[in-house]
């Protein structure tokens, strides 16, 4: 074993459960017998899991983890997390931590069946919900009484018009789900119930956009929308949408609206900007704090997008924050590596044909193995990915 070994990797699953069809992002669902499958290898190989509390301590010299040491997280606070998560874990004695945006949590006072009144016969797993967000009483439960801790996942997680460049039309079904968040931010939490409608009306542009904390907000002429979406309603509706030429249509629409007429929208001033991601940073934080009663010190950045000025807004007010994706730092969770840091990477995949699968617990452990140093880890996992793909061309699933 190199001297990668004390690294912890820390995994990011977003849905587990039964994928929502009609849902454009239902491949971020992993199969709850995968997960289960993925649970019981990583108990039998010998993994513990830890909280973001013990990985900062680990990292920043305070204490030691176990070698076999994994974090589990999960993004958003989908319903599942409850129905099907917690449960789980509770089962193989794990534990996890969720990341969860105020804009998004269900109002009510709902504490709906999961799995464990499934196995007590009290249910069918079929009936159990799947379609939302989960609720303040189920998350109070899971961070008081349930195996997962709830830190913050910003306020909105949403995208914002970034400049006047019009890039597209909302068309139907279009699954840009951020258009309906921003004009009705009250039906947030309830949008999985339906995720094909959308009440944004149709032929609405547009713009170029970003990450909410990595842009700079456009707002744009309303009436650029009100023309384009009138025009859309006395053209045929949802119909002008089977024209081959609609785009071009809207777009010379657009185009001569905006020659007669010379006004434009703007663009947030840097001191709105800066107040803007105060409230997602600070606001998220003293939400989730008042409605559960707990300390949350961990911010997971919504998409994984944020700039220089929310990351260091963002360390005076939590003791660490995920890195993205694309960020170069050399960060691993390592003891000396900078604990306001930390490196997330998705639960594995195999991708085929332009779809996602999910492989079982075997390869999850070999992929852990392989970020910890463990030698010849990696071409143990690639010898296994090579005899899971028949399974994928055959039969179109990976038997965990």
């Amino acid at each position: 074993m190199n001297t990668e070994a004390r690294a912890v990797p820390v995994i990011m699953y977003h849905s587990v459960g039964r994928m929502i069809p009609d849902w454009h992002w239902s491949f971020l669902t992993v199969p709850h017998v995968v997960f289960e499958n993925q649970l019981a290898w990583l108990v039998k190989s010998g993994y513990q899991t830890a909280d973001l509390n013990e990985l900062h301590e680990h990292v920043a010299g305070g204490r030691s983890l176990p070698e076999r040491s994994v974090v589990l997280t999960f993004d958003d606070g989908y319903l599942d997390t409850w129905t099907y998560v917690a449960p789980l874990l509770s089962r193989y004695g794990l534990k996890g931590t969720v990341f969860v945006n105020p804009d998004f949590v269900d109002p009510r006072d709902l504490l709906r069946p999961t799995l464990e009144d499934v196995w007590a016969g009290r249910c069918r797993e079929a009936d159990l919900k799947v379609r939302g967000f989960m609720s303040w009483a189920e998350l109070h439960r899971l961070s008081t009484q349930g195996p997962i801790a709830v830190h913050s996942h910003a306020v909105t997680h949403t995208w914002y018009p970034s400049g006047e460049k019009v890039i597209d039309f909302h068309y139907p079904g279009d699954g840009r789900y951020w258009l309906d968040w921003n004009n009705r931010p009250q039906d947030k939490p309830f949008y999985l119930r339906n995720p094909r409608g959308s009440a944004v009306p149709l032929g609405t542009p547009v713009y170029e956009h970003g990450k909410a904390l990595m842009t700079r907000r456009y707002f744009p002429d309303p009436g650029e929308g009100e023309k384009l979406v009138a025009y859309v309603k006395q053209n045929g509706g949802a119909d002008f949408f089977r024209q081959p030429e609609w785009r071009k249509e809207l777009f010379d629409q657009l185009a001569a609206f905006r020659a007669a007429r010379q006004t434009r929208g703007r663009l947030e001033s840097r001191e709105e900007q800066i107040d803007r991601y105060r409230y997602e940073l600070s606001e998220a934080k003293s939400i989730i704090e008042e409605k559960l009663g707990i300390t949350t010190d961990f911010l997971c950045w919504p998409g994984g997008g944020y700039d220089e000025t929310a990351r260091t807004m963002a360390l005076q007010i939590y003791r660490a924050v995920t890195l993205g994706s694309a960020d170069p730092a050399p960060v691993k969770n390592r003891p000396g590596d900078p604990a306001a840091f930390i490196r997330r990477f998705g639960v594995p995949i195999i991708e085929w044909r332009g779809r996602i699968y999910y492989p079982g617990g075997r390869y999850l452990v070999r992929f852990l193995d392989e970020y910890r140093g463990v030698q010849s880890a990696r071409f143990r996992r690639r010898v296994l990915k090579a005899l899971l793909l028949p399974a994928v061309y055959t039969k179109g699933e990976i038997v965990p």
